[in-house]
């Protein structure tokens, strides 16, 4: 079993709850994360989250990614907390970004109020390495409908030298 050089995990979480925009809109909000075309690296894909924390709409959860850029203000972390390495990936909560594509649904979104949920876990998919980021391309939540305020995204990457 392979056995990734920790040193080179990465992720980045929303810092807050975010509102996200329906479908396939260029006009992006939720996580999204983007490879730049000179990054020499690849994003190979570990693991995708996502909780909700507030009353939202009923829809699909899933991700959407394209060839091109999303630029932002979120910080990627190591998961090696305190090696200095520093991701060469770009992170955002809300980007303009090409048209994407839907790769993948994974949960649903409820509508009910928050006081019927209790302590309930949220969606993680384990990826293992089925998506991949080559440089100039970008990976994003997806939801069908629009929400406000009422999720929080994360993923996990290795970056690996592109051959």
């Amino acid at each position: 079993m392979y056995k990734p050089n920790l040193g080179t995990v990465f992720s980045v979480a929303n810092q807050a709850v975010v509102s996200t925009t329906a479908g396939l809109a260029t006009t992006f909000t939720g996580l999204a994360i983007a490879n730049p075309a000179a990054s020499g690296v690849n994003l190979v894909m570990k693991r995708f989250c996502c909780t909700q924390t507030a009353v939202g709409v009923a829809g699909s959860i899933g991700l959407m990614g394209g060839v091109g850029v999303a630029a932002g203000a979120l910080t990627p972390i190591n998961r090696s907390l305190g090696s200095g390495l520093k991701s060469k990936a770009t992170a955002s909560a809300g980007a303009t970004i090409s048209t994407p594509i839907l790769i993948e649904t994974y949960g649903t979104l409820g509508s009910v109020a928050t006081t019927a949920y209790g302590i309930m876990p949220g969606i993680v998919i384990e990826l293992n390495g089925s998506i991949i980021v080559p440089p100039g391309s970008f990976l994003a939540t997806y939801t069908t409908a629009a929400t406000t305020s009422a999720l929080v995204f994360s993923m996990t990457w290795e970056e690996v030298p592109y051959m």
